[in-house]
């Protein structure tokens, strides 16, 4: 693995919405963190090269800092603490120790136990946006169960979505990401869940994709996103999307919601069910 760079700047609390949505509206994927005992929250963003930090830097301030493989790639044991429990059939736990899943599993009998350690900013299952689309994801596999059914997840991230539903039941899994270091995970992720052979994952930009003639549509479009990329999307989507098939989209704010769901309507994919986590928003399509 290579070194890897890392720009950070404290935000105050009053002026933390102020800078997600900026990351969020030039579609950077940051971290945030905040000690127990300090006032002002770490945000931080990680890069593969010193010139991409570089930019951050001459156009935000803050600071700049090398991190050589062993501290950035997670240890044995990191993440234990998280834990989400999707309906009464999924559960997300942050800890990779065998001993811990297979507790999991004994205490959660029927429970498919998905483990994901933190990853940088790849997607853990614990940030709303995942548990959001994870609890559609489950009502969509109990629809489904006993046919064929198959996905295309674009934004994969870690691969969680592409994992959990092949891991439901999905016999067809196709996950999109234009993060290669992203991918490597993904990949890593997809092996030790056992899924491997079941996902095709494929380094690519989600427009071109569905710019591109649709060849075999899916039963159902997962886009955990940002908002002006969703709103590109949608009108892509319906030619992708087998008879009767479902749309899941996140990664959008309350804030947006409105022209979000505008959009999915213009599109004649209407987000008919919607769930909110705190400032972030869900929705699904039923066809």
């Amino acid at each position: 693995m290579e070194t890897l760079y890392r720009w950070s700047k404290f935000i105050e609390e009053d002026r933390l919405e102020e800078w997600e949505n900026r990351l969020i509206a030039e579609e950077i994927s940051y971290v945030l963190e905040k000690a127990e005992k300090r006032r002002r929250w770490l945000l931080s963003v990680y890069t593969v090269t010193r010139g991409e930090a570089d930019d951050l830097l001459t156009r935000f301030g803050g600071a700049i800092e090398p991190l050589a493989p062993f501290q950035w790639q997670p240890a044995p044991g990191s993440g234990e603490g998280m834990l989400l429990r999707v309906r009464d059939v999924l559960i997300v736990t942050g800890s990779e120790d065998p001993e811990e899943i297979r507790r999991l599993a004994s205490t959660h009998p029927g429970r498919h136990v998905l483990s994901f350690p933190p990853q940088l900013a790849f997607g853990t299952g614990a940030h709303p946006t995942t548990a959001g689309c994870l609890r559609f994801l489950v009502d969509i596999a109990k629809t489904r169960r006993g046919r064929s059914w198959s996905v295309l997840d674009l934004g994969c991230g870690s691969g969680i979505l592409a994992i959990a539903a092949a891991r439901l039941g999905a016999d067809r899994v196709v996950a999109v990401e234009n993060d290669g270091m992203a991918l490597i995970y993904a990949r890593e992720n997809a092996e030790r869940h056992g899924v491997a052979d079941r996902i095709e994952f494929i380094e690519g930009d989600a427009i071109a994709l569905m710019e591109a003639a649709a060849e075999s549509p899916y039963d159902l479009i997962a886009a955990n996103l940002f908002s002006d990329l969703l709103e590109v999307l949608l009108p892509l989507f319906p030619p992708h999307l087998a008879p009767g098939g479902d749309l899941i989209v996140s990664g959008f704010l309350v804030a947006q919601s409105d022209s979000v769901l505008r959009h999915a309507a213009n599109a004649g994919l209407p987000l008919n069910s919607t769930m909110r986590r705190g400032k972030w928003m869900a929705g699904r399509t039923m066809r």
